[in-house]
């Protein structure tokens, strides 16, 4: 039986989506932020004949994330998402396939996901290269760097400006342009999603977004906040081991 969830149903909610913290990062931080009564966020959950969770799907405007611990009723959550308006789903690969072919779904992107959970690896770096926070002031220098390089597309002020509501940024610049930066979103109590890792093409493999990078991470750590991330590069991928990632597993988004 599917169910849509309200406050009293938070305490097992919680417990159910902490078995896996980092792969339930944006749900759990979409609660702490919203709760559950919102016209834009709805929450519900698939209950066995135990009355224990067995699924968890949040939809936030059209998009869609679905996260289930162990199995889950495939046809009753298809039947159930089948009848929703919506543009993409996400979640943990493993659980996504079982659900795509009843969702009619083959247009998809499979990312490597990772956490970082310590700054053991992190080297000092003796150069005298100033990371300054992004801030509204000069935001409109970050999007030019978004401009140029060809894995973003269609980023505005007003998009940064709302995804450093729930994280924070950082980036290098070399004669007043920005050249590179790394951000961090959906922030909650205890994870962070590491996003918009990017170098101006005339300005790689020097390091600048690594500096950044591991900037953020530091301050997370300390705070005692989990860095986790998305990739799909190899060469970034390299990087992100080197820094100390650990591979988590594979995260699908299917496409409608």
């Amino acid at each position: 039986m599917i169910i849509k969830l309200d406050n009293t149903y938070h305490s097992k909610v919680m417990e159910y989506l902490r078995k896996e913290p980092e792969f339930n990062l944006f749900i759990i931080g979409d609660i702490e932020k919203y709760g559950y009564d919102n016209y834009f966020l709805s929450i519900w959950a698939g209950i066995n004949k135990r009355g224990n969770i067995e699924g968890i799907l949040l939809k936030y405007f059209e998009f869609l994330i679905f996260y289930s611990y162990e199995k889950f009723e495939v046809s009753e959550f298809a039947r159930f998402i089948n009848r929703l308006d919506y543009s993409e789903i996400s979640g943990k690969a493993e659980k996504l396939e079982k659900l795509a072919s009843s969702l009619n779904l083959e247009k998809k992107r499979v990312v490597n996901f990772c956490k970082l959970d310590n700054k053991s690896k992190f080297k000092s770096d003796s150069r005298n290269i100033k990371v300054k926070k992004i801030r509204f002031g000069n935001i409109n220098k970050v999007v030019k760097l978004y401009d140029v390089i060809e894995e973003f597309e269609n980023t505005t002020a007003d998009s940064i400006k709302q995804g450093l509501k729930s994280g924070r940024g950082y980036c290098i610049e070399i004669n007043r342009q920005v050249v590179a930066m790394a951000k961090s979103t959906c922030e909650n109590k205890t994870h962070a999603m590491i996003v918009g890792v990017g170098t101006h093409p005339s300005y790689r493999n020097k390091g600048y977004a690594t500096k950044c990078i591991i900037k953020i991470c530091k301050e997370l750590l300390d705070e005692n906040k989990i860095p986790c991330l998305f990739y799909d590069n190899k060469e970034a991928g390299k990087i992100y081991m080197k820094l100390g990632f650990k591979e988590l597993g594979k995260w699908s988004i299917y496409y409608k």
